[in-house]
C-alpha cells in the first residue's frame, strides 16, 4: 500500500458534517459556518452528507487547521460571525420593531380617492334600473 492509497483512504474517511464542525468551532455562529469555511479555504464535499441533508461535508484536516487559526486569532473571521463577540450578541438579540402610527396625511390621499371611485362605481352599477343582478325584480 503506497502513500497515495493511504491519502485516498484518509480523504474518504475525513469528512465532517456541519454539526461536527459546530462542535470543533464553538466560537463561530452556526449560521456563519459555511462563510467561515469558504473564507478560510476549507474543502467541502459535493457528495451527499451521511445524514442525507443537503448540507455540505467539510474536510476534517482543514477544519482542524482553521480551528487552530481561530484560537490564535489568525483566521479570516468577521466580528459578527463570532459567537463570542459583542456584534454577534447584538445581532442575535435584535430589538423589537417599532410600529409606526398610521397617518392620514397627503401620502394616502391618492389611494383614498381611488378607493372612493371604485366603491362608487360598484354601488352605482348595482343600483342601475336595468341591472338584473340587484335582486329587486323577481318576476317579469
Amino acid at each position: 500500500m503506497g502513500a497515495s492509497d493511504e491519502q485516498d483512504r484518509e480523504d474518504r474517511e475525513g469528512w465532517l458534517t456541519t454539526a461536527e464542525v459546530r462542535e470543533i468551532w464553538p466560537q463561530i455562529r452556526p449560521s456563519s459556518i459555511r462563510a467561515v469555511a469558504r473564507a478560510n479555504s476549507v474543502r467541502t464535499s459535493g457528495a451527499p452528507s451521511p445524514d442525507l441533508t443537503r448540507e455540505p461535508t467539510y474536510h476534517a484536516a482543514d477544519v482542524r487547521r482553521v480551528a487552530a487559526r481561530i484560537d490564535r486569532g489568525e483566521a479570516d473571521v468577521a466580528p459578527w460571525q463570532r459567537a463570542d463577540s459583542d456584534a454577534a450578541r447584538a445581532d442575535a438579540t435584535p430589538s423589537p420593531p417599532v410600529r409606526q402610527p398610521i397617518r392620514w396625511g397627503p401620502d394616502n390621499v391618492p389611494g383614498l380617492i381611488l378607493l372612493a371611485i371604485v366603491v362608487g362605481l360598484i354601488l352605482w352599477g348595482l343600483t342601475a334600473p336595468d341591472n338584473p343582478g340587484t335582486g329587486t325584480v323577481f318576476v317579469r
